[in-house]
């Protein structure tokens, strides 16, 4: 069977999640940063349930071995009468691992002081994660019902670096209204100008 990401998973995770924000409230007494490390938390959550799930018990394979694509931009063989259909096929995953992690690259930065060179690093990190777990996991289960795959972490990586391109145009925009409208921001808009300011 596959485990999935049922709502008795979900509330447990919004609980772990609460613990985590009333922590950083409770060490950092930053309301703004605890409201950003919540919709972050959401955001993992959402990244969770497709990077984990669905998990699949009792699909023990006798001879297992990890299903592994090591070779850079090798999308496997394809029947020249399904080329079309793997073409779409593969643009759609690719398009999907970017899109993954785009909300990460643009996010990051209002939770954490990532210094901007250190950005590529960072988004390796993350690819290297989703892939690495995905390969405990199907080590524990004994199951190559998920693929680690080199070109998930690629892209996954790509869709860091943009979603950070992201938000430095999103910094530079919202530096320039600031400046226009002549007046110092205050509240929750005063942080995000701290936070993007830092990253010029």
């Amino acid at each position: 069977m596959l485990f999935m990401m049922d709502l008795n998973a979900f509330y447990i995770a919004f609980a772990v999640l609460a613990l985590v924000v009333v922590g950083v409230w409770l060490k950092s007494k930053d309301s703004f940063l605890a409201f950003f490390a919540f919709v972050f938390g959401v955001y993992l959550i959402g990244v969770i349930s497709v990077v984990v799930f669905p998990i699949p018990i009792g699909y023990d394979v006798s001879d297992f071995k990890p299903n592994l694509n090591l070779i850079p931009f090798n999308f496997g063989v394809c029947d020249p009468r399904w080329r079309e259909f793997c073409i779409w096929q593969i643009y759609q995953q690719n398009y999907q691992n970017i899109l993954l992690t785009i909300p990460f690259g643009f996010g990051i930065s209002f939770i954490a002081r990532i210094k901007p060179k250190n950005i590529f690093w960072v988004a390796l990190a993350v690819g290297f994660t989703f892939e690495f777990v995905q390969l405990v996991i199907s080590l524990i289960v004994r199951s190559p019902f998920r693929a680690v795959d080199i070109n998930d972490l690629i892209f996954n990586a790509t869709g860091v670096l943009l979603g950070y391109g992201f938000f430095r145009i999103f910094g530079a925009i919202y530096l320039r209204v600031v400046q226009s409208c002549q007046s110092q921001p205050s509240h929750i808009f005063a942080y995000i100008h701290d936070i993007v300011r830092s990253h010029r």
